[in-house]
């Protein structure tokens, strides 16, 4: 299946394409290299285009004397956020292997990886809208809702997790992403720059 396709179909009609994933061959590696990394430019990309707009206007209105947030430094930073990002994805995919049985569903890395990774397709592909100003943010934030969404609808046929446990799951999922992903801004942060969208599954 295409990269398109999934899209489509992960976006448009979830429940039937949970239903195909769960059922495919993947590897961590190839999650990864065929989709993950590939969505994940969407994010870093437009990251990019607002460094370097932010960058000029730093230099029009300061003089070009900021170097903290030079515009070099602010590209620095989408970079580092597009692998962080990608080791917040594998990381969660362990994450999610390690807590299923709890929930009495099963471990496996493979599928937890999968749930992750597709789940990830809204927020990286929502990511186009921030070109937009204002109502691109809604969206952006829109396409953060309909992730989680996915992740719901996602946790019984990757899993196996029964239905009146999938709730619970899906909140420590969400609740767990979000302290990661706090803790990897923070680290970007802390590397001097303004931090990146590129630092979540795409966000």
């Amino acid at each position: 299946m295409s990269i398109v396709d999934r899209v489509k179909g992960i976006l448009f009609k979830p429940s039937e394409e949970w239903e195909i994933i769960a059922n495919e061959p993947a590897t961590v590696a190839s999650l990864f290299t065929g989709y993950a990394a590939i969505l994940a430019l969407i994010p870093a990309i437009i990251g990019v285009l607002a460094a370097l707009l932010l960058g000029s206007l730093i230099a029009n209105y300061a003089g070009g004397g900021i170097g903290a947030l030079s515009t070099s430094a602010l590209i620095m930073q989408q970079v580092l956020g597009y692998f962080l990002g990608l080791a917040l994805v594998l990381g969660m995919g362990f994450l999610v292997s390690a807590i299923s049985p709890g929930f009495n569903g099963k471990q496996d890395l493979v599928q937890s990886t999968k749930l992750i990774v597709y789940a990830g397709t809204a927020t990286w592909v929502s990511a186009l809208f921030l070109i937009i100003p204002v109502l691109g943010i809604l969206l952006y934030l829109a396409g953060l809702a309909y992730s989680v969404y996915l992740i719901y609808l996602g946790v019984r046929p990757l899993l196996g997790v029964p239905q009146e446990k999938v709730m619970g799951m899906t909140v420590v999922i969400v609740l767990a992403y979000i302290v990661a992903a706090i803790v990897m801004y923070l680290v970007l942060q802390g590397l001097g720059g303004a931090g990146g969208m590129g630092t979540m599954p795409g966000a």
